[in-house]
């Protein structure tokens, strides 16, 4: 799926409507403690809506349907798939003392569409949905927002989130079980779905770990070398923001096309044959630039990994995100072939802290008086779309993540590899300096990744 920033999204004109649940059941409290990032996000969002500063603390996706939607037939595909899922029927309220955690009986829901309006103009229309998207996912009870924009030729299906509820594969999930529940309806057919795993049970067995966790732990080895860098201090980006102090600032987005869907299996076979994956090439050539930039031989980066480490995780919708520390030194060389296994090396060993909680790590391992820790952390993420269900289908769909306006104290990077191209997604300050420094910076990573498929830029 694309990512696409809402102020750049420009969907056509139509009928709108929304889907609402309804439940004839009180909510009762449950004692599954949050995740640690659904702690600090939750905490953050509320501090920055508190103090009317710019953050959009949601993920949402979009697509299309073939025609004018069945409204009944969306209708039935929501119902379902909300009851299924636990991130859809539980949630976290911050009070004056801590979160604490409610649920709704899933078969008590009910899904009721409610017609918005007729919209002839987009930019009202994507107005409209952005505003409806920021109230409704500011609320603590079931605070989503799913719709459908009806027109006579094609119909856009939009879904917002808490991202405390939510990651990029769980809208991929959503893409496809929705699409597959909707056709179902339609033709009046059965959908026979197993029950899934719900994120509490994850909750549940992170923080049982991550109690357990003490500074001397062999799980924090690779975290206490990362931290040993620089007195603790997270790894500042190669070029100048503009952000002496590190605070969250307004942030601005690009998107770089990085490259063709041959380029990519170019790319991956050249990394094969020097030791590495994709990811490690991606890795080998962020340090050889930072190099080229700033002379610093040594690179280290925060990157995201899944924490669905078995099979039935797979299809649970929730946040399941770690981000575990990598680094390593670049050899004399600045071939990138002979950077790959290095870095191979550091994200394999990287990827064995991912169920230790970046929070929980932080917490045992560095000393208050070394300063607070971002909240929201820089990174550099791959992720590998290619397999998740409907893939082959989201570019016909105009299958897209948005995302809101947001702030960014560094510059995070997400790479991501779909059926057809690469592309890699830029979150960072809005500051001049970052606007004028950062593209350069990826530009010459991107150079040096296409030298690699024999393409030149």
């Amino acid at each position: 799926m694309r990512m696409t920033q809402i102020l750049d999204w420009r969907p056509e004109p139509g009928a709108v409507f929304e889907f609402r649940p309804t439940s004839d059941r009180a909510a009762m409290e449950h004692d599954v403690p949050p995740s640690h990032f659904q702690r600090a996000h939750l905490r953050l969002a509320a501090a920055q809506r508190a103090a009317e500063k710019r953050q959009s603390p949601w993920v949402a996706t979009t697509f299309d349907l073939e025609g004018p939607a069945d409204l009944d037939a969306l209708t039935a595909a929501w119902q379902g798939l909300v009851r299924r899922h636990e991130a859809f029927h539980t949630w976290y309220e911050l009070t004056t003392e801590d979160l604490v955690g409610f649920r709704i009986p899933p078969e008590s829901l009910r899904m009721h569409p409610v017609h918005m309006g007729d919209f002839s103009d987009t930019d009202d229309l994507r107005a409209h949905v952005h505003r409806r998207i920021d109230e409704q996912t500011a609320v603590s009870r079931l605070g989503t927002l799913a719709g459908v924009i009806r027109r006579d030729t094609v119909s856009t299906v939009y879904f917002a989130i808490d991202h405390a509820y939510s990651d990029g594969h769980s809208l991929t999930l959503l893409f496809h079980e929705l699409r597959v529940r909707y056709e179902a309806a339609r033709a009046g057919a059965p959908v026979d779905l197993p029950p899934v795993p719900g994120y509490l049970d994850h909750n549940r067995r992170e923080w049982q770990r991550s109690t357990s966790l003490t500074e001397a732990a062999p799980e924090l080895a690779a975290w206490s070398d990362f931290l040993a860098v620089e007195d603790g201090d997270l790894p500042a980006f190669p070029v100048e923001l503009g952000n002496g102090k590190g605070e969250l600032l307004p942030a601005t987005r690009l998107e770089y096309p990085v490259f063709t869907g041959a380029e990519a299996r170019a790319f991956r076979a050249h990394c094969a044959r020097h030791g590495g994956g994709f990811a490690a090439g991606f890795f080998a050539a962020l340090a050889l630039v930072q190099r080229e930039f700033n002379g610093h031989e040594d690179y280290r980066a925060l990157t995201a990994v899944s924490t669905r480490a078995y099979p039935r995780l797979l299809q649970v919708h929730g946040w399941l995100v770690n981000l575990v520390p990598l680094s390593f030194r670049l050899p004399g060389s600045s071939r990138l072939t002979d950077a790959i296994p290095v870095a191979q090396q550091a994200f394999q060993r990287a990827r064995e802290a991912y169920d230790v909680p970046l929070h929980r790590a932080l917490e045992l391992l560095r000393d208050e008086a070394e300063g607070g820790f971002p909240s929201i952390p820089p990174m550099a993420s791959y992720a590998d779309a290619r397999s998740v269900p409907g893939a082959d289908d989201h570019l016909g769909a105009d299958a897209r993540v948005l995302t809101g306006p947001d702030s960014a104290a560094g510059v995070s990077l997400w790479l991501n590899w779909f059926p057809d191209r690469a592309d890699l997604v830029i979150s960072m300050p809005d500051t001049a300096e970052a606007v004028a420094g950062v593209p350069k910076y990826l530009d010459r990573v991107r150079e040096l990744m296409l030298a690699a498929t024999g393409v030149s830029c």
